[in-house]
Parts: C-alpha cells; structure tokens; sequence
C-alpha cells in the first residue's frame, strides 16, 4: 500500500509538473501566433527544427548510457566527455546548414534564426549530462521541479519580450533563458562537477554504443519533423506554419502525458535492468492509466477543434483545424512509443529499431513530397500512416519481448477504454441533445461535457486507474552486485 502510493505520488508530480509546462508552453505559443505573421512562425519553426534535432542528440546515448550502465570508475567523466565530443560536431554541422540555408528556402530569416541558435548546442550538451545524473539516482520529483522553474522562466520572458515588439528573437531568447536555469538547478542538486580526467578509449566505447541511437533519432527526427522541410521547400514557411502550428497545439495535450510517461518508464525499466529484475508486461500497466487520461483528451480536442483553434490562435489560423484533427488521430498511436522505446533501449534492441526507423523516414519524406501539391492537411495523413505504422511495430516487438499474452491487452483495455468510450458519448450527446453552439460557449460546454464523462468513466474502473497510476512509483527492490563491466558492455547483442 506504502509503495502504490508512493507510485500515486510520484506519476501525480510528473504529470501535474508537465501540466503546468504545457499550458506555459501553449501560452506562448499563442502569444507567438498572435503577434507574429503566418510566415515569421514559420521561418522560426524552420530554423529552430535543426537546434530540436541537435538538442534530442543528447538524450540519447551517452544519456541512455549513463542511465542504465552499471557503477564504475569514469563513467561520469567518460559520458561527459562524449557530450562534448557531439557538441563539437553538431556545432560544425550546423554550421554547414546556416550556410546553406538561404538555397534551401525561400527566406534569409530561416538562416538568421538559426545563427542565433546555434551556440545553445553547448549549453545542451552539459544540462543533458546533469539531467541524467539526477535521473539515474532516480530523483524524479527533483527533475520535474527543476524543469518546471527552468520552462517558467523561459515562457514569461519569451512572452514579455513578444508583447514587446522583439519577433522572433523572443524565442531564441526564450531557450537560452531555460537552459541557463536548468543549468544552474541541476548542478546545484546533483552536487557533481563535470571533469574529463577519463579513459579516452572509455569515451570511444560509449561513442560507438550510442551511434545506433544516434541514427534513431535522426530517423526518428524525419518521421516527426521531415514533412515540414518539405512543406517550407516545396511550398513556403508559411505552409509550414501552418502544419508547425496544427502540431503544437496537440503536442500540448500529448506531452503533458508522453513526456513523464517516458521519463517515469525510462526510469524505472532502467533501474530494474540494471538491477537485473524481469521487466514483464509492466509497460501495459503503466500505459493504461496514462492512455486512459491522454485518448480522452485527444477525443476531445478533435471534437472541439473548429471552434477551439480560431478562438485560441486567431482567425488567420482557421486553416490549422483540420490538420489538428488528424494530428489527434496520429499521436493517439505515438503514446505507445513512450513506453516501447524505453523497453526496446533496455534490451539492446537498437538495430532492430533502426530497421524499422529507416521505413518509416523513407516513407515520410516520400509520401511528404507526393502530398505536398495537397497541401499541409493531405501532408498531415501521409505522415500519421507511416509514424502510426513505426508505433504499432515496436508494440507488437515489446508484446514478444515481455511475453503480454492476449490477457495483458485485455487489462489494458479494461482500464483505458471506458473513460474513453464515456467521453465519446457525453460529446455525442450534446452534439444531438443540446443546443446549437459555436466559439467559446461551445468549447466550454464540449470541455464540461467530457470532463463530466471522464469522471463517470473512470470512476466505473477507479481501482484499476489507481493500481495503473501506483505502477508509475520506482519499486525494484535490491541491487545486485554489480558486476565489473557496465550494462551496455555485457547486455545481450541486439537482435535485428
């Protein structure tokens, strides 16, 4: 009981800490979308999508490294300095790409955003380490405050600034803003000092185990982003506004309950490996209480979307709508990969992953280019069948790997599909029964309408959302001796 808890609390600080974030993050992006041109926030998503690649880089490898290597002398200095290694070659890559910019699009802002970005790879580089040293002493609570004050500080400048008259450049300011305040947190509680006294052939062995990673994520980064270099090369960077745009008001909804779900999940299928416990099917039962909460709220806003867009961004954004509502479809699948990735990670199965990455990124830049005469919504499909198609395959990879037999599923279904179904009716009903509404008044009557159904729903398999959600908590018991040689040395080849 002590530990369900403990878990309750745990998943409740996460996912209320990544709350509060996004509706900052949202706020800005509101902000953003009202005092800037449709072609401006698209010249920013543009030049900013490069410094997302490189800053993803860096929680991958030598992060996933640190986090599920075994205690041994130099593994700090050794991942630190793998850090500093990528920054370097991110940073003259990036350079390249600046250079090359004005060739690429029609518009020399998409460069000169970049420019401005391009040293934060530094800063990058260093809170990502840290992040991972509080991470791997399993100091959750810890890093979702941090993260907290660091993304507050960052949205109430960046919103300043724009109320202000700065464009662009509030947004620039905005990420080095967060990062600093990260930096500065993260140091303080983890009490380490970063060094680089360490084995130079320590640093090449956590190199060369994170290059398959490293190739995840830059398919993964094609799955996700590859569209809108398309749309701002074949079309313009307003097109890509509005698809940027579209993606960020669902990502809102999606991240407040992906992002914690990954971390908790790395966290804790980590710290069991490590610890050399069996993982079993608990991904299912940490996805279901989260699913339950997130395919709800994405329901929703696919329902409210015409009325709640408009209202939020603008009228010049009307267009967004229905890219938002196929965006609510896809990332209902691209749950799963918060807790797959991590299972597939602790597992070694990296080049089975890339596999399947590279199809996926292939069929997202071709089946982009072909919807592109289209438009951002016939681009918005193409994408979600390809990255719907890379979620479900690393399902049905972690179902063989943990063993889920048919009445795992079935749990999960038990648990997530009646608030789901409750909410879907209680719209319906108001759809046929209530009155005619439209802009406000019926964002607030559709958003009451699917709170009152949640509640009604979850409420019918409360038990089982409260075991789901207690599952979150880090329980795994007693280390093992740990052996001479960290986990990514001695773990099973990967299969492929």
């Amino acid at each position: 009981m002590q530990s369900n808890r403990a878990g309750v609390l745990s998943g409740t600080v996460g996912f209320a800490s990544r709350g509060i974030v996004q509706l900052l993050l949202f706020g800005v992006t509101i902000v953003a979308t009202r005092t800037l041109s449709v072609a401006d926030f698209g010249a920013y998503a543009l030049g900013s999508l490069f410094l997302v690649l490189a800053r993803q880089l860096f929680y991958v490898g030598p992060y996933e490294y640190l986090l599920k290597a075994r205690e041994e002398q130099g593994l700090l200095g050794a991942c630190f300095a793998a850090n500093l290694v990528q920054a370097s070659v991110l940073a003259a890559l990036l350079g390249c790409v600046w250079l090359a910019a004005p060739l690429l699009f029609a518009s020399t802002e998409v460069g000169r955003i970049l420019a401005m970005l391009v040293p934060s790879v530094w800063l990058v580089a260093v809170t990502a380490w840290y992040e991972a040293v509080l991470l791997r002493s399993l100091r959750v609570r810890r890093y979702y405050a941090s993260t907290l004050i660091g993304d507050t500080v960052g949205a109430a400048v960046a919103v300043a600034l724009l109320l202000r008259g700065h464009g662009v450049a509030s947004l620039v300011i905005q990420a080095y803003a967060r990062l600093l305040v990260l930096l500065v947190l993260y140091a303080s509680t983890t009490g380490q000092r970063p060094g680089l006294r360490t084995d130079s052939a320590r640093v090449a062995d956590v190199l060369r185990w994170s290059v398959a990673r490293h190739a995840a994520v830059l398919l993964n980064f094609t799955t996700a982003f590859g569209a809108d270099f398309i749309l701002g090369v074949a079309l313009s960077p307003a097109a890509t506004g509005l698809y940027r745009a579209a993606s960020r008001i669902v990502s809102a909804l999606t991240d407040l309950f992906a992002q914690p779900l990954q971390k908790i999940a790395q966290a804790n299928l980590s710290a069991s490996f490590v610890r050399r416990h069996d993982m079993g099917t608990s991904w299912l039962t940490m996805l279901s209480g989260v699913g339950a909460i997130a395919w709800a709220g994405l329901l929703t806003l696919a329902v409210l979307a015409p009325d709640l867009v408009p209202l939020a961004l603008g009228a010049k954004w009307t267009a967004a709508v229905p890219i938002v509502i196929v965006f609510c479809v896809v990332k209902s699948f691209s749950l799963l990969d918060a807790v797959t990735t991590s299972f597939l990670v602790c597992h070694d199965r990296q080049r089975a992953m890339l596999k399947v990455q590279v199809s996926a990124a292939a069929s997202v830049i071709a089946l982009s280019w072909l919807a592109s005469p289209w438009g951002p919504q016939a681009v918005a499909i193409a994408v979600g069948l390809a990255s719907a198609a890379m979620s479900l395959v690393y399902g049905g990879m972690v179902m063989r790997l943990s063993q889920a037999d048919a009445q795992a599923v079935r749990g999960l279904l038990r648990t997530a599909a009646p608030p789901v179904l409750a909410v879907a009716l209680a719209l319906a009903a108001l759809r046929l029964l209530g009155p005619p509404l439209s802009g406000f008044p019926a964002v607030l009557a559709g958003g009451a309408a699917a709170i009152a159904g949640f509640l009604v729903g979850a409420f019918a398999v409360r038990h089982r959302m409260l075991s789901a959600i207690g599952s979150l908590g880090h329980h795994p018991g007693p280390a093992s001796a740990p052996p001479s040689a960290p986990a990514a040395r001695t773990a099973t080849p990967a299969t492929s």
